[in-house]
């Protein structure tokens, strides 16, 4: 690899800040965003000044949320790509820029793939998370990593923080048991080490045959299958610790992943036979400090993280009838911020983070390909009674290595955003704009892999406009209704040097040549309603409306066509009931209809479909420990559909679990 003066400069440039700053700090979250989760407690699903919803998962009962796909669901923007099954994979897309355009944090560090570019949900458990936030553009907190300013949009996971009133330790011991051989459970335990130290660990074990029964369609006959090879089992375990040295709150996990699938392929043509399996293994380490010294804040971070897969298939097209392929990766990861407050009104700050990816595999044509990737955000924030104003300006630099062959080029690039929000007449009524134009780099199976990686290939620009508004209402103090609140945003999206793939004779090319606009709206609502001194009702509904459009080449079959899985019109809605007796839930979810290609004719719909989920719940408080029960029917209408074509989801199934607190 070689760097020019240039490029040197550049990135000395950048820097600068970090040096003038380096050695102050602030208070005792070490993710920024904590602070606006754990103020009260309560659900943040409506966003206000930003586009930026969070799930409580202390409410998961009222909700009616299963499972942690489930959850994000929830949120207004997403989908989630299923590709069935307990353990078929899960990603998620945001307004229709697709699943590699979404970062994913862990107590605000990056978790990435650098591999194929996007995570799967299903490696994360609910049991495991206080809250999820999701980020759509441009933030109101600066205080981030400069990798939370270098996505779309961001997906961060908050585990549980450990609050100590008349004890000094907390016990959770929890199972589920289910539909199709799922059995899950959980243990956790956490103990305090002095005065404001803790440490904590748990872990959890997963394994289901996955064999539920679905209806296989071929124009008017159906019949009724069972789907096989579906078997999974997966278990992952962490160890945390949380220590306070004077102003400086450091906080230090480990982790541990493991998952052996059996994927059973697509439903295609009667031809429900596979033999493929899938092994992961991911192991991670990471500390954060956080330090504060009046005005200034100072954060640090670090990670290692290691990946596995083990992917193996049995065909007479392999030689030897056998094939077995190995995935590695590593990647080095370090961060910091430094924020100043000037004024009581004005902050800036400035995140350096640097990453080291490295990839090897098995396979006959790897080239063994590295990335330093280092990423500058300077951002400036203005707040007053009745507006909040943000601006940031990141600094992208990514250089390329491959011990084989040539490597693509080096990119650098300067992504702007800005985010304005303003309350005109009523501290309940929020007015709310932003733009951000960001990008994200190819991915290393884009790039080298697969007999159709395409070293020449440029970064996807995407240019992301919204406005906003909500209300909220609050009356807790009286008697009758004690909260409402109504949020609406419309937006608009660009995506520029789209990378597409493009069939041909026996193998696929892929290349920059897409142009889409997305245009869509997104609306929320929340109600609580005190019908008793003992009884509330609880009411949340979701819509979102898409138009993604490919708009690459007038002259093409699919110009003005929506985009692959993405529906014009989704939504859910959920109602819980809260008594003495026992607690309901219930939620709806509801898709429209879509297109499997790019391609909008009968032959690539996929038909609009609705899942109805109910739950009932209940918790029993004795002298030394809490007991919760809860009962789950998932898509109880018994409903057959597919979000990924060819894959179909399971119909009708139960869950119960009994979790006990001490």
């Amino acid at each position: 690899m070689s760097f020019n003066s240039k490029t040197i400069s550049s990135i000395l440039l950048w820097l600068a800040p970090v040096v003038v700053y380096g050695g102050q700090s602030d208070s005792i979250s070490f993710d920024s965003n904590l602070n606006e989760v754990v103020v009260d407690g309560e659900n943040k699903l409506i966003p206000t000044t930003t586009t930026t919803q969070t799930i409580n998962l202390k409410d998961s009962e009222r909700l009616a949320i299963h499972d942690f796909s489930d959850a994000v669901r929830r949120m207004a923007g997403t989908e989630v790509k299923d590709y069935g099954g307990v353990g078929g994979l899960k990603t998620v897309s945001v307004r229709g820029l697709g699943s590699k355009h979404t970062a994913v944090c862990y107590n605000g560090v990056p978790v990435t793939d650098c591999q194929n570019g996007q995570v799967d949900l299903g490696r994360f458990s609910l049991d495991q998370l206080d809250n999820i936030s999701l980020y759509i553009g441009e933030s109101d907190n600066i205080d981030c990593l400069a990798s939370s300013f270098a996505s779309a949009s961001m997906l961060n996971l908050i585990s549980y923080p450990p609050f100590y009133t008349d004890k000094n330790y907390h016990a959770v011991a929890k199972i589920t048991c289910g539909s199709f051989g799922l059995v899950n459970p959980f243990l956790s335990f956490d103990h305090k080490v002095g005065k404001e130290n803790s440490v904590s660990a748990s872990a959890d074990f997963m394994r289901a045959d996955g064999n539920y029964p679905y209806t296989l369609t071929n124009g008017s006959l159906k019949t009724e299958e069972i789907r096989e090879h579906s078997a999974a089992a997966s278990g992952h375990g962490e160890m945390s610790g949380n220590f306070k040295f004077g102003k400086t709150q450091l906080n230090a996990k480990t982790y541990y992943y493991l998952s052996d699938r059996e994927l059973p392929g697509g439903v295609v043509f009667y031809n429900t036979l596979s033999n493929e399996t899938l092994k992961d293994k991911n192991a991670f380490a990471q500390v954060s400090s956080r330090t504060d010294w009046g005005k200034t804040m100072l954060k640090l971070c670090g990670k290692f993280n290691w990946n596995a897969n083990y992917y193996h298939d049995e065909a007479m097209k392999y030689p030897n009838g056998v094939l077995d392929n190995r995935y590695f990766q590593r990647e080095w990861y370090g961060g910091a911020v430094v924020r100043r407050n000037f004024t009581e009104k004005f902050s800036m700050a400035n995140a350096t983070d640097y990453r080291f990816n490295s990839f090897n595999s098995n396979i006959y044509d790897c080239v063994f390909p590295q990335r330093h990737t280092v990423l500058e955000a300077v951002s400036g924030k203005f707040e007053n009674k009745r507006m909040t104003a943000t601006a940031t300006l990141l600094g992208s630099f990514f250089f390329n290595q491959v011990e084989i062959g040539d490597a693509p080029e080096n990119h650098q690039h300067l992504s702007p955003s800005i985010a304005v929000s303003y309350k005109p007449f009523d501290k309940s009524f929020y007015l709310r704009a932003s733009y951000k134009d960001i990008f994200r780099m190819p991915t290393f199976n884009e790039l080298y892999f697969n007999s159709f990686g395409a070293r020449t290939l440029e970064p996807e620009k995407t240019r992301q406009f919204n406005v906003g508004a909500t209300y909220q209402f609050d009356n807790r103090q009286r008697e009758g209704q004690r909260k409402f609140s109504i949020s609406a945003d419309y937006y608009f999206n660009q995506v520029d040097d789209k990378i597409v793939y493009i069939p041909k004779m026996f193998v696929w090319s892929i290349l920059n040549m897409g142009y889409v606009e997305i245009k869509g709206l997104d609306f929320m609502t929340n109600m609580e309603i005190a019908t008793s001194e003992r009884t509330s009702l609880f009411f949340t509904a979701k819509y979102a409306y898409q138009n993604a459009v490919d708009l690459t080449d007038p002259k093409s079959d699919i110009y003005g066509h929506q985009i692959p899985y993405t529906p014009k019109h989704s939504g859910n809605g959920s109602v819980a009931f809260e008594n003495p007796i026992v607690n309901f839930s219930y939620n709806i979810n509801a898709v429209g209809r879509r297109y499997s290609l790019p391609q909008n004719i009968k032959a690539n719909g996929m038909d609009a479909y609705m899942e109805h989920s109910a739950s009932l719940y209940k918790k029993f408080d004795f002298k030394n420990f809490d007991m919760k029960l809860r009962g789950d029917v998932v898509n109880f209408t018994d409903n057959q559909y597919d979000v990924v074509k060819f894959y179909p989801m399971p119909r009708r199934s139960y869950k119960a679990s009994v979790e006990f607190k001490f």
